[in-house]
């Protein structure tokens, strides 16, 4: 039996990839694709995804395939979009394309995936710009394993599904045509592009304006004719004519879907205009104020350096060619909406296509100027340094570096990959239980999971104060999310859960670790019960008087300790985590290093409504340090509670005498039952 050994390539690393560099590309983009694919469906599966946008697009596919209503979403109906068609919000038939995509397996991972390709693919065009304006395979390669290192890129990658994704390929595309003159080429993707998103037509304005510049330049320095002149110079004027139209059609098109759209900007910049006209004016005549506004917050500026960090400042060296990022920076920078300025959001994607061509521009306008004997070796230390700066990048900034092994947030929603596998699995048990079409209103992070039907709702204001008109049977809610208190619109959904309840017009039937699954008109017990268990740590509970130290013979490392100099007080207190209705046991483990003093541990609850205090204490229990069998030894004290309603509850150690030293290892709680 003869085996086949792989061998190394026997030519150089670098003549190699520069030789095979149109299937490494590929390469790339398939193993990109694959990679964020398999991740962005674990970040769905174990509920990182979230209504806006992931759930409102896959319910908008849905109702169009399989319901008599066209890109139809419940999200915003009650919140200025009355029609429930998405295009009342943003003009983006885009999304007509989309459906066959997503018919063939009809599923939000399905989005996932065909996000990931989508980013992905915007590195061949890339490729194919440097390879030509470079003239080498293998520093094109590499500008297009930039971009696709890039934390910009996987920020708007890891964030739900987004119509800002179609920019970097259709606009790169388009590009490349339109520079070697092939217009008919670029003009299904321009097309395609200005079907995105209402801003899209801004975007290609700026392409057309750069090419209208550079051929008037080509113009005036060769003197070509008149004929000659307008034959360079028309394309490049019908496309901003053409973006121009487009864009009022796309507002006229909003406009008549959804009459309460107003035709001018977002709120985000309304400070500035009540309309794009205004704010134009107002921003040319107020040139200080918005220079001021588009350097503060520090946030605005990080984000431009960023920008061009990943693209080793290269950009700079070509002004013009940044001409087609200008647009959204500029809008972005004049918001106060803070997504619009920050980087791990789907707006990146309006800029980091065109920032690279501006990088390739930037490279080869950096070394034109050089003895080209010497420019190899100085270009290539220049591309290594490109790329060592991005995989640092992804390292330590990119939502699927470093960050995503720690509890860090990068969003207002964790990008964390530390989850609690069984509470996962709960979440998906209390899903399977909902009927196929039956109606259900949810929270912002389940929502996804449960919007392929048409009566599916998020638990917003209007539910709770016309639960008559919703047909929505079952309620969903994890006491355990942070988006149980997410606030959009009005009250938070645990302020809506809680009126739901205290009306009796919804019971309980699962309750599964902190999930809870209410059916509108059952009464009783709930029919699925596991208890919700949770331990709290040093990472937790909060220190007043006591302070966190290091201490090997807790599981953690690290606890709370009382001051013994000045211990009377609270000491410790927190953790402000929500528990579902049920009889529960708090076992306080702690030790003592002295066996005299009083210890007060006791439960509280925040309030149901304004009519209550601010806490309510529901249990306490004093202990005796001489009760304590050894010092310095953990001990367990328990007390138990019980809540009717769903309660945000705290945890708190209280010392009421002096020259007393107390240390808490953790708080665990456990439901007894239901």
């Amino acid at each position: 039996m003869h085996f086949k050994i792989l061998k190394l390539p026997s030519e150089p690393l670098p003549a190699y990839f520069e030789k095979h560099a149109d299937k490494i590309v590929w390469a790339l983009i398939i193993a990109y694709t694959v990679f964020f694919s398999a991740y962005t469906i674990n970040m769905h599966y174990t509920f990182r995804t979230y209504a806006w946008d992931l759930g409102i697009l896959t319910q908008s596919l849905w109702t169009t395939l399989n319901s008599d209503k066209t890109m139809y979403s419940t999200l915003e109906v009650h919140y200025g979009n009355p029609t429930g068609n998405f295009l009342g919000v943003h003009f983006s038939p885009i999304l007509f394309a989309v459906l066959p995509i997503y018919a063939l397996y009809q599923s939000p991972e399905t989005l996932l995936v065909f996000q990931s390709f989508v980013l992905a693919v915007a590195a061949l065009p890339l490729y194919w710009i440097a390879r030509d304006k470079l003239q080498n395979k293998l520093y094109a390669l590499a500008f297009s394993t930039a971009y696709l290192l890039n934390p910009a890129i996987h920020g708007v990658n890891t964030f739900d599904f987004h119509l800002e994704i179609f920019t970097p390929v259709f606009i790169l595309f388009a590009f490349y045509y339109i520079d070697k003159g092939k217009w008919l080429k670029a003009i299904p993707f321009i097309a395609l592009e200005l079907t995105t998103l209402e801003f899209a037509p801004i975007i290609v304005l700026s392409l057309g304006f750069y090419f209208f510049l550079k051929k008037l330049g080509e113009v005036v320095s060769n003197r070509e004719n008149k004929f000659k002149s307008v034959k360079k110079l028309a394309p490049p004027v019908m496309l901003m004519l053409v973006s121009v139209f487009s864009f009022y059609l796309a507002v006229h098109v909003i406009q008549t879907i959804n009459p309460l759209k107003t035709g001018g900007p977002p709120g985000v910049w309304s400070y500035w205009g009540s309309n794009i006209f205004e704010v134009a004016n107002n921003v040319i005549r107020n040139p200080a104020e918005a220079i001021t506004t588009m350097i503060t917050p520090l946030e605005k500026p990080y984000f431009i350096i960023f920008l061009l960090g990943s693209a080793l400042f290269l950009p700079l060296l070509a002004p013009i060619e940044l001409i087609i990022s200008l647009p959204w920076i500029i809008a972005a920078l004049l918001s106060d909406y803070a997504p619009y300025y920050q980087p791990y959001y789907q707006y990146s994607a309006f800029v980091v296509g065109q920032i690279s061509v501006a990088a390739i521009y930037g490279f080869r306008r950096l070394f034109s100027t050089y003895n080209a004997e010497n420019n190899g070796r100085k270009q290539k230390k220049v591309l290594l340094a490109l790329l060592i700066g991005d995989l640092l990048l992804f390292a330590t900034i990119s939502p699927v570096g470093i960050p995503a092994f720690t509890q860090r947030t990068l969003r207002p929603y964790s990008i964390s990959s530390v989850f609690d596998q069984n509470h996962v699995e709960k979440l998906h048990k209390a899903i399977s239980l909902l009927p196929a079409n039956a109606s259900v209103a949810t929270i912002w992070d389940i929502f996804p999971h449960v919007c392929q039907r048409l009566d599916a709702y998020f638990l917003d204001q209007y539910f709770s104060e016309h639960p008559g008109d919703y047909p929505a049977e079952y309620i969903l809610v994890d006491m355990k999310s942070p988006c149980l208190t997410l606030r959009i619109y009005g009250p938070t959904p645990y302020e809506v859960l809680l009126g739901l309840m205290k009306s009796g017009k919804y019971g309980v039937i699962a309750s599964l670790d902190g999930v809870m699954l209410l059916q509108k008109g059952y009464h009783g017990s709930p029919r699925y019960y596991e208890p919700q268990k949770d331990t709290f740590n040093h990472n937790y509970m909060i220190p007043l008087t006591g302070k966190i130290t290091w201490d090997y013979t807790s599981p953690s490392k690290k606890v709370i300790i009382s001051n013994l100099d000045n211990s009377i007080g609270i000491v410790w207190y927190g953790p402000y985590k929500y528990f579902a209705p049920g009889t529960y046991t708090a076992t306080f483990r702690i030790k003592t290093t002295n066996e005299t003093g009083t210890l007060l541990l006791d439960v509280a609850r925040g309030r149901y409504d304004v009519s209550e205090e601010q806490v309510i204490l529901i249990a306490n229990r004093t202990i005796y340090l001489k009760d304590f069998k050894h010092t310095n030894d953990w001990e367990d004290f328990s007390l138990s509670f019980k809540i009717d309603l769903p309660a945000r509850l705290e945890f708190r150690g209280t010392l009421l005498s002096n020259n007393t030293q107390i240390v808490l290892d953790c708080v665990i709680v456990e439901q007894l039952n239901p």
